[in-house]
């Protein structure tokens, strides 16, 4: 989901203050900031208007995130990939081409650079079910080197 809002060079300046806001948050910090509704919906959408479908390789489908709280709680999220772009929405897609499963404030490490999602698969603090392939590609189509 694209926001007419955005302005040039806001997304990078958002990217820096995200970045530097996770860099100096704890686990219950993050939580509650972007944890929240609203923080999630931030983080997804602005997730969303960067997908990049030429980097995408053709893949269309559902890319499902399994957000677990501290407290056990585990708040799901579905980026929709198109070849036109990407939607982001709370809950479950039926049957996903990849599913996430990592803790909240790793999520946050992670949309933030903060947190090397092959060093989070390697160290268990990051779960992929589905098409590896896919999961690969992740990173370059949302606009990640």
């Amino acid at each position: 989901m694209t926001s007419g809002s955005w302005r040039p060079g806001g997304e990078a300046r958002g990217s820096k203050v995200l970045r530097a806001f996770v860099a100096r948050s704890g686990d219950r910090r993050l939580e509650r900031t972007i944890g929240s509704a609203r923080g999630l919906r931030v983080v997804f959408r602005a997730m969303a208007s960067r997908f990049d479908p030429a980097a995408a390789g053709g893949f269309t489908g559902d890319l499902r995130y399994e957000l677990r709280t501290a407290g056990g709680e585990v708040r799901t999220w579905t980026v929709t990939c198109r070849l036109d772009g990407a939607t982001a929405r709370s809950g479950a897609a039926p049957d996903p081409a990849v599913t996430l499963k990592l803790a909240l404030a790793d999520f946050a490490r992670l949309a933030a650079g903060e947190l090397d999602p092959g060093a989070a698969l390697l160290a268990g603090r990051l779960d992929l079910e589905g098409d590896f392939a896919v999961a690969t590609r992740l990173g370059e189509m949302f606009g990640r080197a």
